[in-house]
């Protein structure tokens, strides 16, 4: 199975919007969107409930319900022609159990493509993209994927 993996410099780099691209183009892939929850205060600024309280080491959602809400990136996966779609939310130190454990799930797909930046700690993907925004400052994460990347999209 061919995995890409899509990481960005910061939260709203356009991650989503390179994934969607790829999606229409690659029928049959599957996507992955990886959330790695921060204990205390969102690093996104944002309430956006990713980091609200994960009752194990990782959280894998294939709900319908939740993978189809409105204004989700998750949405905009399926919407973009994604076979199937999971969300994994993870603790840092856990990730690599969670991403092992989601990515079999996603074995029947032609190929996976997983939104995420710390995720490149873990995987060997075929094709490692990044995005950036034109100046724009790196998280702690990126700078440690941008590392690893084949490819630097700037957005």
């Amino acid at each position: 199975m061919k995995l890409i993996t899509v990481s960005g410099a910061h939260s709203g780099a356009g991650k989503t919007m390179v994934v969607e691209r790829l999606l229409e183009r690659f029928k049959g892939w599957a996507c992955l969107k990886v959330t790695v929850l921060h204990e205390g205060a969102c690093p996104t600024g944002k309430d956006c409930g990713a980091c609200d309280e994960l009752a194990s080491k990782f959280s894998i959602i294939s709900s319908k319900n939740l993978i189809e809400q409105d204004g989700k990136d998750t949405k905009r996966f399926k919407d973009a022609g994604a076979r199937k779609v999971l969300w994994l939310k993870s603790r840092p130190q856990h990730l690599k159990e969670g991403l092992a454990k989601a990515i079999s799930k996603l074995n029947k797909a032609r190929g996976v493509i997983v939104e995420g930046t710390s995720v490149l700690k873990y995987l060997k993907p075929d094709l490692a993209i990044f995005v950036r925004g034109r100046g724009s400052t790196l998280k702690p994460s990126a700078k440690e994927a941008i590392k690893k990347v084949d490819l630097i999209l700037t957005v």
